[in-house]
């Protein structure tokens, strides 16, 4: 039975993301698609278990300025088509960039 449920529209991008668990791990990987509520990462040789906490960290722009946004997340699904993350609470400088991210252009 699936239990995700997506609460936005995924939009097909590729970005990179540094994905950052406990103290020891800490990788970059690409994001094949992306929405306000998580993301879908392509990632392969990694064993996360549904569940697991992580942190995934994304440089994007805001009023033209990149900077780092940190985003809490936890496992959903792993399987060939990649890493699914769902979303944790973020702040709203997170929000806006996401939305100018996702819906311009």
């Amino acid at each position: 039975m699936n239990t995700e449920k997506r609460t936005s529209i995924r939009k097909r991008i590729s970005l990179n993301v540094l994905i950052n668990h406990d103290l020891a791990y800490s990788k970059r990987w690409k994001i094949r698609d992306l929405s306000l509520s998580g993301a879908l990462l392509e990632i392969s040789n990694e064993e996360f278990l549904p569940g697991t906490p992580i942190e995934a960290v994304i440089l994007m722009k805001e009023h033209e300025q990149s900077d780092l946004y940190r985003l809490p997340a936890e496992v959903v699904r792993m399987n060939r088509e990649g890493l699914a993350l769902r979303f944790g609470s973020y702040d709203n400088k997170t929000y806006t960039a996401l939305v100018n991210l996702l819906y311009s252009s």
